[in-house]
């Protein structure tokens, strides 16, 4: 049987769980790409006229670029890895509210 007590609690449900997906859905505040590597590539391989000097020269750039890139992605993905667990802690607030407002809903009166 539907009272006037259990009507309110469902508007009230249905309240609460529209503001949290609203809230879920909101941008974050650093929305937009992320930022690009800032990591400066060596240029072509030297030919084999060049001296060994330039070799090394272009070896040394090289390194210097990969070890860039290679902090970068660690960096992104302590980024992700933060964001993916205040995510998982969103979604698991949610669902045990949904579950608490449930169990009112059907408790006798």
């Amino acid at each position: 049987m539907i009272t006037p007590r259990r009507i309110t609690l469902i508007a009230a449900t249905a309240a609460i769980a529209l503001a949290s997906a609203a809230s879920l859905a909101q941008a974050p505040a650093a929305a937009g790409e992320s930022p690009k590597p800032k990591c400066e590539a060596p240029g072509d391989y030297p030919s084999k006229l060049s001296s060994e000097i330039q070799r090394r020269l272009w070896s040394k750039s090289r390194d210097a670029y990969l070890e860039c890139l290679k902090k970068y992605i660690a960096e992104q993905k302590d980024l992700s890895e933060s964001h993916l667990k205040a995510g998982n802690a969103a979604v698991a607030e949610y669902n045990a509210a949904v579950k608490r407002f449930n169990e009112q809903m059907e408790a006798p009166q």
